[in-house]
């Protein structure tokens, strides 16, 4: 525990505190005073255990630390105010005077819906409701052929009327600049660390926010050198900001992608800013940045940590670079990178490409966006046709039974008698057991679905005591079989029972089976 020192002269109604923070004035009586001090001015009353304090100006409010970043949670602390979004407006509203043609077929293809995916769908669909109607094997084959020529068909329109083609021709020394900035972008693409911010906002309450006095809202990106979808290119281009919106740095101007469209910023009006900025990093740290210090997540106005708070830990200070896009046609963005000075060169580079005549140094060809549009009119209506065709297909052919196909049935129908017939057998040769036992020379056996009953050497009386003759159902299962056989009968598949005493004529008796067993 630290030691300080307090010592207060007291001078009737007036008292002077004298503190390691300074000299600090109150006034009044025991119970009721008004204080000034180093830490600010106050109102304190109060007796008998109950106090009132209230702050008339906090004098500390201009000790602030200075302003430094830190990346709000998606929970965000007491005391942020609301972030500004940093954002750029549509890029359909970003249009070059000398690209008009092009963002106009950039555009056209951007919009077009292909048709490969929307024919592959349907076509599998449709096959796969062919494949339950029975149909002979050679037609199944046509048909998959013209499914998968179809198919093919819109993959060749898609490829032929939905993409733009930039060709880029360098002649002597015209390509430098346009090398330069794929240099300097390499640097960028080297840093572990890079993020678009994409708002920016004062925190009120520093001492809850890790001390600082502007917070952050950022995403993670990755700086790459690829081309817009739908574009066929010679070359690949720095790309930054996937997402929300992607701006691609081509040799003769910046296109801005997004979900309104493309836009086009000239390289003449493109302004590239860049600096460094202290951040508080409360997320994982890049193995290339540079830390400058230390903070904690709350802190006190010395810089220690607020012991208030259990779950306080260490962050660190790092140092990182900035760089801001911006045009008068509404192009605001701004990126973060983990090594400072990596963004200078490749601000440095678009200068050489805005000083640059891009007219004259290079020769950029698009596919004409009329004759892309007429181009294959036929083909497209015959996709189409095609497409309304198999949905018609689909709903008007007859929908497939639930039911087996008819040899599969038979099969079926054929296997369950099988199983029958095994179990009658079965039961069969364990009744002939039954009657060995209890009745000599009775013998059972099984006839289709009629159990056969021979009695020999069954007396007049015997026959009479066991149902046999006269045959009485109830006596008969309750003497000679059990009184539930009868639905183990029917459940085997027997139909009626054949009753036979000394060899005389047989006595046919169908049985009561539940109708549908």
């Amino acid at each position: 525990m630290g030691f300080y020192i307090r010592k207060g002269f007291n001078f009737g109604l007036l008292r002077l505190n004298l503190s390691r923070s300074g000299l600090g004035a109150s006034f009044g009586v025991k119970g009721a005073r008004i204080g000034i001090g180093p830490r600010g001015s106050y109102i304190h009353m109060g007796r008998g255990g109950l106090y009132y304090r209230q702050t008339l100006h906090s004098a500390g409010q201009t000790a602030v630390p200075s302003p430094l970043g830190i990346q709000p949670s998606q929970q965000q602390p007491i005391g942020v105010d609301s972030l500004q979004e940093i954002s750029s407006t549509s890029a359909i509203g970003m249009v070059d005077s000398s690209a008009v043609q092009l963002l106009q077929e950039l555009n056209r293809v951007k919009r077009r819906v292909d048709l490969f995916p929307i024919v592959g769908l349907a076509g599998v669909t449709l096959f796969v409701r062919l494949l339950f109607l029975g149909l002979p094997r050679p037609l199944y084959i046509l048909g998959f052929l013209v499914l998968f020529g179809l198919a093919l068909l819109a993959r060749n329109d898609d490829v032929t009327n939905g993409t733009a083609i930039l060709n880029y021709s360098f002649e002597g020394d015209s390509g430098q600049s346009f090398a330069e900035l794929k240099s300097a972008f390499a640097q960028l693409e080297g840093c572990r660390g890079f993020w678009r911010v994409n708002a920016t906002g004062l925190a009120s309450d520093w001492k809850r926010n890790a001390g600082v006095g502007v917070l952050e809202r950022r995403t993670g990106s990755r700086p790459t050198l690829s081309r817009p979808p739908k574009v066929e290119c010679n070359i690949d281009v720095p790309t930054l900001g996937r997402g929300r919106t992607s701006l691609y740095f081509f040799p003769d101007r910046l296109l801005v992608y997004d979900s309104s469209g493309v836009g086009a910023v000239s390289y003449t009006e493109l302004k590239a800013q860049t600096g460094q900025t202290r951040f508080v990093e409360d997320g994982s740290v890049p193995s290339d940045a540079q830390q400058v210090g230390t903070t904690w997540r709350f802190v006190n106005r010395n810089g220690g940590p607020d012991r208030r708070f259990n779950n306080n830990r260490q962050l660190p200070i790092l140092l990182y670079g900035q760089m801001s896009l911006s045009s008068t046609s509404g192009l605001n963005e701004l990126f973060q990178y983990s090594v400072p000075g990596t963004g200078v060169a490749f601000a440095a580079a678009i200068e050489k490409c805005r000083a640059a005549n891009p007219t004259a140094a290079y020769n950029a060809t698009a596919s004409p966006g009329p004759s892309s549009v007429n181009k294959g009119t036929a083909m497209k209506a015959v996709l189409w046709a095609s497409l309304g065709l198999m949905v018609a297909l689909f709903f008007l052919l007859p929908w497939p039974s639930l039911n087996l196909n008819p040899d599969d049935a038979q099969r079926a129908h054929e296997e369950e008698l099988s199983k029958q017939v095994q179990a009658r057998q079965s039961f069969v040769d364990s009744l002939n057991q039954q009657f060995l036992a209890k009745h000599i020379g009775a013998t059972a056996a099984s006839l289709d679905t009629s159990l056969t009953l021979q009695f020999a050497k069954e007396g007049p009386k015997a026959a009479k005591r066991d149902g046999v003759e006269p045959f009485v159902k109830t006596i008969f299962f309750n003497r000679v079989l059990q009184a539930d056989t009868e639905q183990t009968l029917c459940d085997l598949g027997f139909r009626a029972l054949s009753i036979t005493r000394n060899g005389g004529v047989p006595a046919i008796v169908n049985l009561d089976c539940v109708a549908g067993r």
